[in-house]
């Protein structure tokens, strides 16, 4: 049992914070932050811990100093903390949602690789920390809500019958981190500045962690050539596809050309796959795509026909291709001509 001990729990317990055992949050941190152990780190926890005692907190700031023996400790807390001093610890007074405090804090011990919110639990001071500071965290930097349960607490401002402010903020996060799906269907919903700055949301028990990072992929319904992930990944398929093709790789590639708006390039993806794998259905598929898509309707049959030959008791293809076949046949005359 106890090697199953993770390095932050047996910290945790030796310096007496509450981030395990009446919550479960260390092993999640361990997971999260094991990779950045030895880094020069700066972390801003807020709530130092200890309520109205001016002596008493910092146990979890203390489990995070050992944790990042590089790292720079920063916290804020509402109530004056007169705890002994740390080399790498700092702590300010002040509200969480005081915009000048967080300012202050920013520019003296910023920018923050992790933040984490552990203060009033109050979901209207939760969402004024978070809109203040999250933009201000490093590019691929963590922000953690700890206790978010307080958001469906009547007694903290929460509701127990949709969350409140902080399932907001919640929801308000997927929202930003699917914004390219969002306008799909519609163009005039408004997203905070942020928006394409957030890109991962995790849950866990009584915690909320979103991570920081280029957001900027494109929906598949609505796929741009020219974004940088797209770019990107096309040359990735492509490099790999050269080394080693397959069928079913060429396939994808023919649909993401034409996800994207180019059958030109689809078509001559198509053109070279069929003449390497002329009876492979992912194929076939995807150049019937590319046949409708440019309107060549005899190239259409064409693949139908094929399709037909490995599934020839398929319903949806033999329809197809009688539709197909209905748009070729001349017009009948009509009386008198």
């Amino acid at each position: 049992m106890d090697d199953a001990i993770d390095p932050l729990t047996r910290l945790a317990i030796r310096h007496g914070t509450d981030k395990w055992g009446p919550h479960f949050y260390t092993p999640v941190y361990h997971e999260l932050f094991s990779r950045l152990r030895d880094r020069p780190i700066r972390l801003l926890e807020i709530g130092v811990g200890g309520y109205e005692l001016k002596t008493s907190g910092g146990a979890s700031l203390a489990m995070w100093a050992d944790y990042f023996p590089e790292g720079q400790i920063t916290s804020i807390d509402i109530v004056e903390k007169r705890l002994p001093p740390h080399p790498r610890i700092k702590l300010f007074q002040g509200s969480q949602d005081d915009a000048a405090l967080l300012r202050r804090v920013r520019d003296e011990r910023g920018p923050f690789d992790i933040i984490i919110d552990d203060g009033s639990h109050v979901p209207k001071h939760v969402v004024a920390s978070f809109q203040h500071l999250f933009p201000t965290l490093t590019d691929g930097g963590t922000y953690v809500i700890e206790d978010m349960q307080t958001g469906f607490w009547p007694q903290f401002g929460g509701s127990i019958l949709h969350g409140g402010d902080i399932v907001k903020l919640a929801r308000t996060a997927i929202e930003c981190l699917n914004h390219a799906e969002v306008v799909v269907a519609d163009r005039t919903h408004a997203f905070p500045p942020f928006a394409r700055q957030i890109k991962s949301f995790r849950a866990y028990h009584n915690l909320f962690v979103i991570e920081k990072g280029d957001n900027h992929e494109p929906s598949n319904f609505a796929y741009d050539l020219k974004n940088p992930c797209a770019v990107k990944a096309l040359q990735t398929i492509e490099q790999e596809l050269q080394r080693a093709p397959t069928a079913a790789g060429m396939a994808n590639l023919i649909d993401v050309y034409l996800r994207g708006g180019n059958p030109t390039r689809a078509k001559e993806i198509a053109d070279r796959a069929l003449m390497q794998w002329p009876a492979n259905a992912a194929v076939l598929t995807a150049a019937h795509h590319v046949a409708a898509r440019r309107g060549d309707i005899p190239a259409e049959i064409d693949c139908l026909e094929r399709l037909l030959q490995i599934e020839p008791d398929n319903v949806v293809l033999q329809r197809a291709l009688a539709d197909a076949r209905t748009q070729l046949e001349p017009p009948e005359p009509r009386r008198g001509d």
